[in-house]
């Protein structure tokens, strides 16, 4: 995220080729030493699809059958370890910060600043992946416990519930850009090099701009987006607190989480419409 919301030489060639040879020798040894395990807990891409793929329609039973399951269901099972309510707070917290470090007013005040606009950049990001981060483990730990339940282990016991409403935010930020830039990749495949190819038969194609076109349609797509994601949250959190909190804690054990999950629907429509 930071090379890509961050770094202001991220859309040049020689940068994107270290990263990929640094992402590719890391990639190889951790393979090489922990196996799977790192591919299962510390790729990035690797750990990301599968917290996505939670949400998906589809599911196996005990002995491998395929069968069509509750999305919700699905995010149940999401394995609770350490460390993923940061994957969760980076994730929707590096979304909201691309969406704000395009404000009027954050471009203003970072013009305006004696300080580089890149360590400000980052200093933002970072505190937008805080906020997230603090916000939701202050309101998961604000309730009661079983006997024998740890407190701080409350945070990643939940953090299944931001999955929706990181997937709907996400959606909703870069729905045009994947439908456009999406289409512009597909042309260019034809000719990768530059050279007039058209090897894939697809560079005589033509982007359609339709849904910028249209930013009544596409506002309502973005707004539908962010608020399923977020009753869908809201839905997860509550299934696992029926579960988790004693009898006399579940109801009012929901409450600053409810609250946390408000402020998080108010503060991304006003960053998709507002900044």
């Amino acid at each position: 995220m930071w090379l890509e919301l961050v770094y202001p030489g991220s859309t040049y060639l020689s940068p994107v080729r270290l990263w990929f040879a640094a992402y590719l020798a890391i990639g190889l040894v951790g393979s090489a030493v922990f196996g799977s395990t790192w591919l299962e807990r510390a790729d990035p891409f690797e750990v990301y699809s599968t917290l996505v793929g939670h949400l998906s329609v589809f599911g196996r039973t005990a002995d491998g059958t395929l069968v069509l399951r509750s999305p919700l269901g699905n995010l149940d099972g999401v394995r609770v370890e350490p460390g993923l309510v940061g994957v969760v707070a980076v994730l929707f917290g590096s979304t909201a910060f691309d969406s704000f470090k395009d404000s009027t007013e954050w471009l203003r005040f970072t013009q305006s600043s004696s300080m580089s606009s890149t360590w400000l950049d980052f200093l933002a990001l970072l505190f937008f992946v805080l906020v997230v981060g603090v916000t939701f483990s202050v309101a998961t730990m604000a309730t009661g416990v079983e006997e024998g339940v740890s407190r701080r282990s409350l945070p990643d016991r939940f953090a299944h519930s931001v999955v929706p409403i990181v997937v709907g935010y996400v959606v909703a930020h870069y729905l045009s850009y994947f439908v456009e830039v999406g289409q512009q990749t597909v042309v260019q495949l034809s000719d990768p090099l530059a050279r007039g190819q058209d090897l894939l038969g697809t560079s005589d194609l033509q982007v359609s701009y339709w849904l910028s076109t249209h930013p009544a349609f596409l506002a309502v797509l973005k707004v539908l987006s962010v608020v399923t994601g977020h009753v869908l949250g809201v839905v997860a959190a509550h299934d696992r607190a029926i579960k988790l909190l004693p009898r006399r804690h579940q109801l009012t054990g929901q409450l600053p989480l409810l609250l946390v999950m408000v402020f998080y629907t108010v503060t991304g429509l006003y960053l998709l419409f507002g900044a």
